[in-house]
């Protein structure tokens, strides 16, 4: 993670920062889809993409939809404390989501490149 998000860049301070930005979002939106939805359950699984354009890192979790059973069908909200969407928001440039209620659910975070 931390190399592919450094890679690139001339700079090796701006390519430290970004690489600790990426992987400090990459962790809290791996943590959140462990914590929020069937992706936590032992034989379940999440995907992690980074997509990289010219002056853009993205990256993406995509989690495995909610726990059978579960009542309550929530969507990724950015909350007052300190962790979870709320560092990832601090740390990004711009992060939105996509998914319905009752299905897997993709957030993505973007990271300005030097």
């Amino acid at each position: 993670m931390r190399r592919h998000a450094a890679r690139g860049i001339a700079n090796p301070m701006a390519a430290v920062e970004v690489a600790n930005r990426a992987s400090l979002i990459a962790w809290e939106l791996m943590d959140n889809a462990h914590q929020h939805s069937y992706s936590g359950a032992p034989d379940q699984t999440l995907t992690l993409m980074l997509e990289r354009s010219r002056y853009l890192l993205s990256i993406t979790v995509t989690d495995a939809g909610p726990t059978p059973g579960c009542k309550r069908l929530s969507f990724p909200e950015q909350k007052g404390h300190g962790g979870g969407l709320g560092r990832v928001a601090s740390l990004s440039f711009y992060w939105d989501w996509d998914g319905c209620a009752g299905l897997p659910v993709t957030v993505k975070a973007r990271i300005e490149l030097p």
